[in-house]
């Protein structure tokens, strides 16, 4: 049973953020009690900093009020307590100060191998996506538990830094409830970090401000334009040869004021059908569209079935009980609804929410030892989509939708986000998965599930793809096979502009 923990909560007013608040708020919902200690003194973030963050927000739009990476207001210090209440479980620092040894164990960030945050903005302005995660001073040699967190907006320091506070949220949030419940906190092993005295004696704080000056001169942004690529494939397709072909690709055509993504395959009849998200540029958002396969490939162009006021993504289709089913994702409407074909593939009715107020990516159903699983990400607020795999579980198709206790079974934008249906390699279960650790969709990963019930849930990667070869472009996003096709869609470095999904 997981104990009540006393915890110190150390802030600076310098380097305070909203993130920080929250994770008082979070651990106190969870039953804790939680001191805020204000601690002053620690190194300052440097003024071209939070120059540069203020401009892009206003520049983008970013709320600056419920921001994660946004600075709480300079008098934190007379919101707080400076006492604690009885004897400490444990001590949160999260000030970016060089830690002094402490009886008491303690937990602190980590941003790409250092203590200060400064890190990470670094690497963010270098091109390159950091690591996060937790040093536990309990740990043999102070070693951290590092994540791959995803970045949504790479060359947007404010969207970018909210994505990665939100997600320390996260992984501090599992860390203390592990120790609560007498586990080690998980995650990846990483080398020992740098303190902050260290970063900064490295001289990088000079690279960072040189990084900083060059970033504020252009704030400018752009995303490229998806496609859909099938091919014939039986005992050669990608699930069963680990390897990317580099030949007998065909894409699937559009007319620029549109593009397709997300390609799932259903056969019924004889009859193979290809389900696309078909994204409106004049619109601004997408719906689901179908266009039918033959011997020689689309019968057609896709034709809209499935609309919705709000943008309709990863048409999930799949044939159980004597009926066709998808699960569309919907997640700007914050929930999970099943629908049923009642005329197929054309019309489809609503059969039910199976997951209502939850930002869930990409659901994806499949059923494991007797028992039906759904995978999905979980995004909501400043926390992206890419790099939360949560799971639900239930007895039938319509049932409870239960959440496996270890939510989020696993945090890394490597692996985490679904990209296909699941399926069998022999008695091996096996997920198609999102590489988004050089932006969304930027690769495709393979991952043998090891391990799925009640307690726990594990995978291994046994392959890895991005685009190169025969399969162009800058992305490697969906895989889906069926009737002798294999399908899958990336994206071009050209094409009208188009959100991040």
């Amino acid at each position: 049973m997981a104990k009540r923990l006393r915890i110190r909560l150390v802030v600076d007013p310098a380097r305070a953020r909203i993130w920080h608040r929250r994770l008082a708020e979070e651990l106190r919902k969870n039953g804790h009690e939680v001191c805020l200690f204000v601690q002053h003194g620690g190194p300052k973030p440097p003024f071209a900093i939070s120059l540069l963050l203020a401009l892009e927000r206003l520049v983008y739009g970013q709320n600056s009020q419920s921001a994660s990476a946004e600075w709480i207001p300079a008098d934190l210090a007379r919101q707080t307590s400076t006492g604690d209440s009885g004897e400490l479980d444990l001590i949160v620092d999260l000030t970016g100060r060089d830690q002094a040894s402490s009886t008491v164990r303690t937990l602190c960030p980590i941003f790409a191998g250092a203590l200060l945050e400064e890190a990470a903005i670094s690497e963010l302005l270098s091109g390159h996506i950091p690591e996060i995660g937790v040093l536990d001073s309990t740990s043999t040699g102070s070693t951290p538990r590092i994540f791959r967190a995803a970045v949504e907006r790479p060359r947007v320091l404010c969207k970018s830094l909210d994505n990665l506070c939100a997600r320390l949220l996260t992984i501090f949030v599992v860390a203390v409830e592990d120790i609560a419940g007498g586990n080690a906190p998980s995650g990846f092993a990483a080398p020992a970090v740098l303190g902050s005295s260290q970063w900064q004696r490295l001289g990088a704080f000079t690279v960072l401000l040189a990084r900083a000056r060059a970033a504020l001169t252009s704030l400018s942004t752009g995303t490229p334009h998806w496609f859909v690529g099938w091919r014939r494939a039986n005992e050669d397709r990608i699930s069963e040869t680990m390897r990317l072909p580099q030949s007998g690709w065909h894409r699937l055509p559009d007319d620029g004021a549109r593009f397709y993504a997300d390609p799932f395959l259903l056969q019924r009849n004889g009859r193979t059908w290809l389900f696309v998200e078909e994204f409106q540029y004049a619109v601004g958002k997408a719906l689901i569209s179908v266009v039918e396969l033959g011997a020689e490939g689309p019968i057609g162009s896709p034709r809209p079935i499935i609309e919705r006021p709000y943008h309709l993504s990863y048409p999930s289709v799949f044939e159980r009980d004597g009926q066709i089913w998808m699960l569309p994702e919907m997640s700007s409407a914050r929930r999970v609804e099943l629908l049923r074909a009642t005329q197929f593939p054309d019309k489809w009715e609503p059969a039910g929410v199976l997951l209502d107020n939850e930002d869930v990516a990409d659901a994806t159903i499949v059923e494991h030892e007797n028992r039906l699983w759904m995978f999905g990400t979980v995004g909501g607020g400043d926390s992206s989509s890419w790099d939360a795999l949560h799971l639900w579980h239930a007895d039938r198709l319509d049932g409870d939708w239960r959440p496996h206790r270890r939510n989020p079974v696993l945090i890394d934008a490597g692996s985490a986000r679904p990209a296909g249906a699941l399926y069998r390699r022999g008695n091996e279960l096996w997920r198609p998965a999102q590489d988004c650790t050089r932006g969304y969709g930027s690769g495709l990963v393979l991952a043998r599930v090891t391990s799925l019930d009640d307690e726990r849930y594990s995978q291994d990667t046994g392959a890895v793809f991005y685009p190169g070869g025969a399969w162009g472009g800058i992305g490697l996003h969906t895989l889906n096979w069926a009737a002798g096709f294999e399908v899958v869609d990336g994206c071009s470095s050209t094409g009208k502009s188009a959100p991040y999904r």
